[in-house]
Protein backbone atom coordinates (compact mmCIF):
# COMPACT_ATOMS: atom_id res chain seq x y z
CA UNK A 1 0.00 0.00 0.00
CA UNK A 2 1.46 3.39 -1.00
CA UNK A 3 0.34 6.55 0.76
CA UNK A 4 1.27 10.10 -0.10
CA UNK A 5 1.45 12.95 2.41
CA UNK A 6 2.11 16.49 1.26
CA UNK A 7 2.99 19.38 3.53
CA UNK A 8 2.35 22.92 2.31
CA UNK A 9 2.89 26.23 3.92
CA UNK A 10 5.61 27.91 5.99
CA UNK A 11 4.38 26.87 9.44
CA UNK A 12 7.22 24.93 11.12
CA UNK A 13 4.72 23.22 13.43
CA UNK A 14 2.83 21.91 10.43
CA UNK A 15 6.08 20.74 8.79
CA UNK A 16 7.11 18.96 12.01
CA UNK A 17 3.68 17.32 12.25
CA UNK A 18 3.97 16.16 8.61
CA UNK A 19 7.43 14.70 9.29
CA UNK A 20 6.13 12.87 12.38
CA UNK A 21 3.19 11.54 10.37
CA UNK A 22 5.48 10.25 7.64
CA UNK A 23 7.83 8.67 10.19
CA UNK A 24 4.86 7.00 11.90
CA UNK A 25 3.59 5.61 8.60
CA UNK A 26 7.05 4.21 7.78
CA UNK A 27 7.29 2.60 11.24
CA UNK A 28 3.82 1.05 10.97
CA UNK A 29 4.61 -0.28 7.47
CA UNK A 30 7.88 -1.87 8.62
CA UNK A 31 6.24 -3.47 11.65
CA UNK A 32 3.48 -4.84 9.44
CA UNK A 33 5.95 -6.32 6.96
CA UNK A 34 7.97 -7.89 9.81
CA UNK A 35 4.78 -9.55 11.06
CA UNK A 36 4.12 -10.93 7.57
CA UNK A 37 7.26 -13.10 7.84
CA UNK A 38 6.02 -15.97 9.98
CA UNK A 39 8.15 -18.14 12.17
CA UNK A 40 10.29 -20.65 10.30
CA UNK A 41 8.40 -23.16 8.18
CA UNK A 42 8.43 -26.51 9.97
CA UNK A 43 8.83 -29.83 8.16
CA UNK A 44 9.12 -33.43 9.36
CA UNK A 45 9.70 -36.95 8.10
CA UNK A 46 8.75 -40.18 9.86
CA UNK A 47 11.41 -42.74 9.00
CA UNK A 48 10.52 -46.40 8.45
CA UNK A 49 11.66 -49.32 6.31
CA UNK A 50 8.19 -49.39 4.68
CA UNK A 51 9.00 -46.18 2.77
CA UNK A 52 11.97 -47.71 0.92
CA UNK A 53 11.42 -48.34 -2.79
CA UNK A 54 12.90 -51.87 -2.46
CA UNK A 55 11.93 -54.55 0.04
CA UNK A 56 13.62 -53.74 3.33
CA UNK A 57 12.97 -55.66 6.54
CA UNK A 58 13.90 -53.64 9.61
CA UNK A 59 12.47 -52.88 13.05
CA UNK A 60 14.13 -49.46 12.79
CA UNK A 61 12.22 -46.21 13.13
CA UNK A 62 13.18 -42.57 13.20
CA UNK A 63 12.08 -38.98 13.02
CA UNK A 64 13.52 -35.94 11.26
CA UNK A 65 12.45 -32.41 12.15
CA UNK A 66 13.36 -29.49 9.89
CA UNK A 67 13.09 -25.70 10.07
CA UNK A 68 13.34 -23.39 7.05
CA UNK A 69 14.14 -19.74 7.81
CA UNK A 70 12.55 -17.79 4.98
CA UNK A 71 14.80 -14.74 5.12
CA UNK A 72 18.11 -16.65 4.91
CA UNK A 73 16.94 -19.91 3.26
CA UNK A 74 18.76 -21.75 6.07
CA UNK A 75 17.42 -25.28 6.50
CA UNK A 76 18.15 -26.79 9.92
CA UNK A 77 17.52 -30.33 11.14
CA UNK A 78 17.46 -32.73 14.02
CA UNK A 79 17.27 -36.44 13.18
CA UNK A 80 16.97 -39.46 15.46
CA UNK A 81 16.62 -43.16 14.70
CA UNK A 82 16.85 -46.47 16.57
CA UNK A 83 16.74 -50.25 16.18
CA UNK A 84 18.64 -50.41 12.89
CA UNK A 85 19.67 -53.88 11.72
CA UNK A 86 23.32 -52.79 11.40
CA UNK A 87 25.49 -49.69 11.80
CA UNK A 88 24.39 -46.50 10.00
CA UNK A 89 26.82 -45.48 7.26
CA UNK A 90 24.98 -42.48 5.82
CA UNK A 91 22.02 -40.15 6.18
CA UNK A 92 21.03 -37.67 3.50
CA UNK A 93 18.23 -35.67 1.94
CA UNK A 94 17.43 -36.83 -1.60
CA UNK A 95 15.39 -35.24 -4.37
CA UNK A 96 13.68 -34.24 -6.54
CA UNK A 97 11.41 -37.25 -6.81
CA UNK A 98 7.93 -38.57 -6.37
CA UNK A 99 7.04 -40.98 -3.55
CA UNK A 100 8.13 -44.52 -4.38
CA UNK A 101 10.96 -43.50 -6.71
CA UNK A 102 14.62 -42.80 -5.98
CA UNK A 103 16.60 -39.61 -6.49
CA UNK A 104 20.13 -38.32 -6.01
CA UNK A 105 21.57 -36.86 -2.82
CA UNK A 106 20.90 -33.15 -2.32
CA UNK A 107 22.98 -32.94 0.88
CA UNK A 108 24.28 -35.15 3.68
CA UNK A 109 22.79 -34.82 7.16
CA UNK A 110 25.99 -35.96 8.92
CA UNK A 111 29.40 -37.41 8.26
CA UNK A 112 29.76 -41.17 8.70
CA UNK A 113 31.68 -40.61 11.95
CA UNK A 114 28.90 -38.38 13.36
CA UNK A 115 26.19 -41.00 12.72
CA UNK A 116 26.98 -42.77 15.99
CA UNK A 117 26.09 -39.67 18.02
CA UNK A 118 22.38 -38.90 18.00
CA UNK A 119 20.55 -36.68 17.40
CA UNK A 120 22.05 -35.62 14.09
CA UNK A 121 21.98 -31.83 13.92
CA UNK A 122 23.06 -29.34 11.31
CA UNK A 123 22.01 -26.82 8.72
CA UNK A 124 22.59 -25.79 5.13
CA UNK A 125 21.50 -22.85 2.97
CA UNK A 126 19.16 -24.14 0.27
CA UNK A 127 19.13 -23.04 -3.35
CA UNK A 128 15.93 -21.73 -4.91
CA UNK A 129 15.51 -25.05 -6.75
CA UNK A 130 15.89 -27.04 -3.50
CA UNK A 131 13.27 -24.85 -1.82
CA UNK A 132 10.92 -25.54 -4.72
CA UNK A 133 11.52 -29.31 -4.35
CA UNK A 134 10.96 -29.06 -0.61
CA UNK A 135 7.74 -27.05 -0.83
CA UNK A 136 6.33 -29.34 -3.52
CA UNK A 137 6.98 -32.48 -1.43
CA UNK A 138 9.72 -33.89 -3.66
CA UNK A 139 12.45 -34.51 -1.05
CA UNK A 140 13.00 -37.39 1.35
CA UNK A 141 15.38 -38.54 4.09
CA UNK A 142 17.29 -41.79 3.58
CA UNK A 143 19.35 -43.57 6.28
CA UNK A 144 21.81 -46.11 4.85
CA UNK A 145 23.32 -49.03 6.82
CA UNK A 146 25.91 -51.70 6.18
CA UNK A 147 23.14 -54.26 5.62
CA UNK A 148 21.08 -51.92 3.42
CA UNK A 149 23.57 -49.63 1.63
CA UNK A 150 20.81 -48.20 -0.59
CA UNK A 151 18.76 -47.31 2.51
CA UNK A 152 17.18 -48.93 5.54
CA UNK A 153 14.95 -46.09 6.74
CA UNK A 154 13.24 -43.52 4.59
CA UNK A 155 10.67 -40.80 5.04
CA UNK A 156 9.09 -38.22 2.78
CA UNK A 157 9.66 -34.64 4.01
CA UNK A 158 6.28 -33.03 4.65
CA UNK A 159 5.29 -29.58 5.76
CA UNK A 160 3.87 -29.47 9.25
CA UNK A 161 0.65 -27.46 9.43
CA UNK A 162 1.04 -24.16 11.32
CA UNK A 163 0.11 -24.37 14.99
CA UNK A 164 -2.79 -22.13 16.13
CA UNK A 165 -1.66 -19.23 18.26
Amino acid sequence: MTQSVQCKGNDTRLAALCCLTIASLVLVASLASARELPDPIVFYADLTADEQSTTTISPGVGRADFFLERATQRFSWQVTFRDLTTRAVGAAVHGPQRPGTNAGVQFELASERALSSLPLQGSVVLTDAQIEYLLSGRMYVNVRTTRYPAGELRGQIERQPPQPQ
